[in-house]
């Protein structure tokens, strides 16, 4: 039954059909050879899937997200960051890095943030005298704290599918969020350190922090606002997406004034088209995970993961670079929803905190973003960069190593995740 179902959907994959159809077509598939199941599965379970009271959080996040950006809030980021870090040698680059962090606070998307700051930063880089692609390569990779810094459209599915307290999820990825932007600005100062155009062009200014601070100020409340209520249980994630939504309205018509209603009306359509998008995955892929499920699937993963090590951290690490791998043939939502329910059980068989584990296992699908051929955050630096993905390939793995370190550190050192849940 389990070869049936990944081979079939392999073969529809190599075919160019997308996954959340790949998905529903192997399953198809394995309940028409499989006397034992009905063809009643496909309804239920692909309803079942998307009828989940913790994913109608979302649509209301993704709307928030595209809404705080539309309303100026991008620049008032870049403006912030720009006059903290602007200073330093390879000042553009390490703005870039702090810009995704800050817009990790709002969006909660991981291509969200890379195209908003990318549109604002690369052609800057560009200008300055940095190359197109090492541009593109760290505007990329600093986006990958968008899923992980809260709130998190990814914890939010990692969470209601796993199990898992949200919240906590929220909470366990600010340190391992923070830990990249760190090994990325480390990365650049090596890497910058013999640049002439990497000389900062300006000098630090407390007047122009307090400025730009009071400018961004909206923005930076609204992750305390949604991180707080949620673990301070005045509101559940749902609730809290909702109210994400009012705020950024707010902030959007009365604060800084730069929505209209027919910009309102355009982003809502768009924050349909991706919601959608992402339901018919779980939709699809919530059959294919009950048929994992009934053919034991993760019991055969355990056997074949101790069959190779009997140590969990060898175990983990091999899990980690497995779903990078994976990431890498498909996006990162496509690759959570299938794979989530199978790894929480594998997590608990090795006695991993359920939360320790959801945020390393975020991190390590969210890998594959970055990992060719699919590579959906590189593909959107060098669609702003204006050069092709062959550019940039001999460079991925410069950058690909600092994160890898931090998935692994987060991974044998568990409290980096555990340490601030536990204090709510």
């Amino acid at each position: 039954m389990i070869l049936t179902l990944f081979g079939t959907f392999l073969l529809f994959l190599a075919l160019g059909v997308p996954v959340a159809f790949s998905t529903g077509l192997a399953s198809l598939v394995v309940v028409l050879l499989e006397p034992s199941l009905s063809i009643r599965l496909l309804v239920t379970k692909a309803f079942g899937g998307m009828d989940s009271f913790p994913l109608m959080a979302i649509p209301f996040f993704i709307l928030a997200g595209e809404i705080m950006a539309c309303s100026g809030l991008t620049q008032r980021i870049v403006n912030l960051a720009m006059a903290l870090v602007g200073h330093i040698r390879g000042g553009l680059a390490h703005v870039t890095v702090l810009a995704n962090a800050l817009m990790a606070g709002v969006s909660g998307s991981a291509s969200a943030d890379c195209a908003a700051t990318g549109s604002i930063l690369i052609p800057a880089m560009i200008r300055q005298g940095y190359k197109p692609a090492f541009a593109a390569l760290i505007t990329s990779f600093s986006a990958m704290m968008g899923p992980i810094i809260p709130p998190s459209i990814f914890m939010i599915i990692y969470g209601s599918m796993a199990g898992v307290s949200i919240g906590k999820l929220f909470i366990g990825g600010v340190i391992p969020g923070l830990l990249i932007g760190l090994s990325l600005m480390t990365l650049v100062a090596i890497l910058v350190r013999r640049d002439a155009f990497a000389v900062p062009t300006m000098a630090f200014s407390v007047r122009e922090c307090g400025r730009s601070l009071v400018g961004a100020i909206w923005a930076l409340v609204m992750p305390v606002i949604i991180v707080g209520g949620i673990l301070g249980g005045f509101m559940t994630p749902t609730e809290a997406g909702i109210v994400a939504v009012a705020y950024s309205l707010f902030v959007g018509f009365f604060v800084y004034r730069t929505l209209t209603l027919r910009q309102l009306r355009a982003l809502t359509m768009q924050a349909a088209l991706s919601s959608a998008n992402i339901m018919m995955v779980v939709g699809f892929a919530s059959v294919f995970g009950t048929i994992m499920a009934l053919g034991r699937f993760e019991t055969q993963l355990m056997t074949g993961l101790f069959a190779i090590a009997s140590e969990p951290w060898i175990v983990i690490t091999i899990l980690i670079v497995s779903l990078a791998l994976i990431g890498s043939l498909m996006d990162e939502v496509s690759t959570a929803v299938l794979f989530v329910p199978s790894l929480a059980k594998v997590g608990a068989m090795l006695g991993y905190d359920p939360v320790h584990f959801g945020v390393v296992m975020v991190l390590a699908i969210m890998l594959g973003a970055v990992v060719p051929p699919v590579a959906t955050l590189l593909f959107i630096g060098c669609s702003i960069a204006r050069i092709p993905l062959s550019a940039i390939i001999r460079l991925v793995w410069v950058f690909l190593i600092p994160l890898l370190l931090v998935n692994l550190l987060i991974a044998y050192v568990p409290p980096l995740v555990t340490y601030l849940p536990a204090l709510f």
